[in-house]
């Protein structure tokens, strides 16, 4: 019989950690240093959101707001698209006026996201305007949101010209562009 033993692990001690120049150290925000419960409140909006009960959801929204607490496009963009996957367009409406008041400046996939909304609730012209003004942040989500809007809409040599365009910009199409 042949027996093999392995060496015992090596005792290691990591590094301490370095010391950033002060002036390059990362600061927490302040919405964390003001208000612990930010994250407890972040989470339970997202929880509500993910679960269908995107009324709560605004209501904890409303509420991290009201103690000064600003969410972030994360938790924007969940909501509408809690709103979009309930077919509840009104509500949907209600978050992007708040992601307007927030003052943040909305990204790829929130913008995405609101394109969507309008789409589902056959509202083209909202969508196409969104649209339009994302400017170089459009990517082949947003190419795609279009195409497949203006498809649903009847409007389907508006479908086509997007489409043309899509490639013009340099933007090739996914398997969602060619479908709608």
């Amino acid at each position: 019989m042949i027996n093999l033993s392995l060496p015992s692990p090596a005792n290691l001690v990591p590094p301490p950690p370095k010391t950033l120049n002060p002036s390059r150290q990362k600061t927490p925000p302040t919405q964390t240093l003001k208000n612990p419960n930010f994250e407890h409140l972040k989470n339970r909006l997202i929880h509500q959101a993910s679960v269908g009960h995107l009324r709560q959801a605004i209501s904890t929204l409303d509420l991290m707001t009201q103690q000064g607490l600003t969410p972030d496009l994360f938790t924007y963009s969940l909501l509408l698209k809690s709103s979009i996957r309930t077919r509840q367009f009104h509500l949907g409406k209600l978050v992007h006026a708040r992601l307007s008041e927030s003052q943040l400046e909305p990204d790829s996939v929130s913008l995405n996201s609101l394109i969507s909304l309008y789409s589902k609730n056959n509202d083209w012209v909202t969508a196409n305007a969104i649209f339009e003004n994302m400017g170089e942040r459009r990517d082949v989500v947003s190419w795609s949101a279009m195409i497949s809007c203006f498809s649903h809409n009847d409007m389907e040599s508006k479908a086509i010209s997007t489409f043309v365009k899509m490639l013009e910009f340099g933007e090739y199409p996914n398997q969602f562009g060619f479908a709608a």
